[in-house]
C-alpha cells in the first residue's frame, strides 16, 4: 500500500502493482464523469494509462458495435449457405430465387461496409457489381462455383487481404464475370 498526493491536494491510497480508477473530481467534484485509470509499477509514481467517461454515449457505443459485428457474421453465414445451395440447385426458379436472397443479403452487407476493412468492402461491391451482369436463371454451373469460391474463400474471412482481392478477381474473371463493369461501365449496351 502506498500514499499519493492529488492535483486537488486529496490523498489517494493504492495498492502498489495494482491496476487502480481513481474518479477525475478536479473539474466537476464528485459529479465528474471522467476517471482515471493508474498503475503504479515502483510504488512512487503514478501513470496515467488512459481516461474513461461513463456518459450514456459512450457506454452505448460498444454495444452497437457488437451489435453491428454481429449482424455482419449472420449475413455472412446466410451468404455462405446461400451461394453452397445454389450451386446444389439445377432447378431454375430455385436457383433464382436463391440469388435473389444473396444479393438482397448483400445489400444487407452493404449498410454496414464501413465496419470492416477497405478491401472487404471494395469485394462486397464488386460481386455486387458481378450480379448485376447476369439473369438469375441463366447462371452457369461454373459461374455458381466461382461465386461461392469467392464468398466462402475469400469474402467471409475475418481480414480480407490484398492477396486476397487479387484471387478473388482472378476467380471471377476466369469464370465469364467482368469484375470492373461497375466502374468502366457496360459499353454493349
Amino acid at each position: 500500500m502506498y500514499s499519493s498526493l492529488t492535483d486537488s491536494g486529496k490523498i489517494i491510497t493504492m495498492q502498489a502493482g495494482v491496476t487502480n480508477l481513481i474518479k477525475d473530481t478536479d473539474s466537476q467534484e464528485s459529479r465528474s464523469p471522467s476517471y482515471h485509470l493508474s498503475y503504479n509499477k515502483t510504488g512512487t509514481i503514478i501513470e496515467t494509462i488512459h481516461q474513461k467517461k461513463t456518459n450514456g454515449l459512450s457506454e452505448k457505443k460498444p454495444f452497437q458495435q457488437i451489435a453491428i459485428s454481429e449482424e455482419i457474421n449472420r449475413l455472412l453465414r446466410k451468404a455462405s449457405k446461400l451461394v453452397t445451395d445454389l450451386v446444389t440447385t439445377n432447378d431454375l426458379i430455385e436457383q433464382t430465387n436463391l440469388a435473389f436472397e444473396f444479393k438482397y443479403c448483400l445489400e444487407g452487407l452493404w449498410k454496414n461496409r464501413d465496419s470492416r476493412e477497405e478491401n472487404w468492402g471494395d469485394l462486397l461491391n464488386i460481386l455486387q457489381a458481378v450480379l448485376n451482369q447476369v439473369e438469375f436463371e441463366r447462371l452457369s454451373h461454373i459461374q455458381k462455383q466461382g461465386i461461392k469460391k469467392v464468398v466462402t474463400e475469400y469474402f467471409c474471412k475475418a481480414d480480407v487481404a490484398d492477396s486476397d482481392m487479387e484471387k478473388a478477381l482472378e476467380v471471377l474473371s476466369e469464370v465469364g464475370f467482368d469484375p470492373w463493369l461497375g466502374i468502366s461501365g457496360n459499353l454493349q449496351e
